[in-house]
């Protein structure tokens, strides 16, 4: 669901609100060998998968800075008892997992999608929270001149 809602009073301000039904992934590091450099197969999937989704998108990457929310659904791990479970959905999350890779991971998929690069993202809004239903919740507003972003 790809809705591009407009600002009445600033019509040229457009906000972007997606869905992205994939489980969060942190980015990580490349891996190095004797014989070549690679990324673990965990984030190697997760880009696949966020480019078979965004290549379905019709959009137009927007030129203009841009301020970001974030909200990564993380799937609740299945070692945990289903009392712990029910406790723990929809909490922040605690995992191991820096909040700053999560955020890149997404940010590089979306290259050329909703924006030219990354780089014009001046503003950030992000949370990880457990889910039974992992997942990831993006908006997107243009920053124009005077505007402070703030889309939380």
């Amino acid at each position: 669901m790809n809705l591009k809602l407009t600002d009445k009073k600033m019509s040229d301000i457009n906000i972007i609100h997606h869905r992205f039904d994939i489980s969060p992934v942190p980015a990580s590091r490349p891996r190095v060998s004797r014989w070549s450099t690679y990324y673990p197969k965990k984030y190697t999937k997760f880009k696949t998968d966020m480019e078979a989704l965004t290549s379905e998108l019709n959009t137009t990457p927007c030129e203009t800075l841009v301020c970001v929310s974030i909200d990564f659904m993380v799937e609740i791990p299945k070692s945990w008892s289903k009392k712990k479970k029910e406790k723990s959905n929809n909490t922040y999350c605690n995992n191991n997992a820096d909040i700053d890779n999560y955020i890149k991971a997404i940010l590089d998929s979306l290259n050329s999608v909703f924006f030219v690069d990354d780089k014009q993202v001046v503003e950030i809004f992000a949370r990880k929270i457990y889910s039974k239903d992992p997942h990831i919740l993006y908006k997107q507003k243009e920053i124009v001149e005077n505007d402070e972003g703030r889309i939380m």
